[in-house]
């Protein structure tokens, strides 16, 4: 079986479940009767960047790089984990209040994840304008929360997946000032443009894992409990439309 054609997963998930996602990947050549060449990225700017230079077919990407490719390569979204959203978390030390007099200094992973989109979405809904705050991007969702406990920050943008995965212990050194609740970004499923005349095929491929043994237990192996879901072509059009938003913002 010979790999002619290209996966690639969000280095969030891999991080995660390499080897799960290998045993996807076996999984869905079968099933499609061909080679498809996986190799794992550690960086979320190298793996974005690698799609975008051609030459993959399928990713499973987190919204901001699944936005860019829908946007620069015509990559058609066509499935997502059931239940499953991208949501902001801000958080500040516990029992402390925001500074006054000063701008804001707020810490997050990376200006270039969904995550940090919201957490703008979120302040300001709370009337804290982003012209007043101080960034400071530090690479991952962990070090953001991190750099409120070290007192170089006074608030952190904080993926709902990390804050979950923290010990009763460590969220209680924290409070939590508000959180996204859109529903509105996912991680999702998405072909290129070359495999357009085989979405509804691989769409099904995909949603069939559900009721299928071998495809259930690689699913439940990667967290996906609930299972696959077929998106439409249209299902990224909400998100897509509050990052030009804020980039316009950005620009002003």
């Amino acid at each position: 079986m010979s790999a002619k054609f290209q996966l690639s997963v969000c280095p969030h998930d891999t991080a995660k479940h390499m080897v799960e996602w290998f045993y996807f990947n076996t999984y869905l050549q079968r099933r499609l009767g061909h080679g498809i060449h996986f190799e794992p990225q550690d960086n979320f700017n190298a793996e974005r960047e690698a799609v975008l230079a051609g030459g993959y077919h399928l990713v499973y990407a987190n919204p901001f790089s699944a936005c860019a490719f829908i946007q620069e390569l015509g990559f058609i979204p066509i499935a997502k984990v059931a239940g499953l959203y991208d949501e902001t978390l801000l958080i500040s030390r516990q029992g402390e209040g925001l500074p006054e007099g000063r701008p804001i200094r707020v810490a997050s992973a990376s200006d270039k994840l969904i995550v940090h989109t919201l957490g703008l979405s979120v302040l300001e809904n709370l009337g804290i304008h982003r012209e007043y705050c101080e960034f400071k991007l530090v690479g991952n969702h962990m070090k953001a929360a991190h750099a409120v406990l070290k007192h170089d920050t006074d608030l952190a943008f904080v993926f709902n997946e990390t804050w979950h995965s923290m010990s009763d212990t460590s969220r209680q050194e924290f409070n939590m000032v508000a959180e996204s609740s859109d529903g509105i970004a996912f991680h999702c499923f998405c072909i290129s443009p070359e495999w357009a005349e085989r979405k509804e095929e691989i769409r099904q491929t995909l949603v069939a894992m559900n009721d299928d043994t071998k495809g259930k237990a690689i699913l439940d192996s990667l967290d996906f409990h609930q299972g696959l879901e077929a998106l439409s072509e249209d299902a990224m059009d909400t998100l897509q439309a509050l990052l030009v938003y804020y980039n316009t913002l950005h620009l002003e």
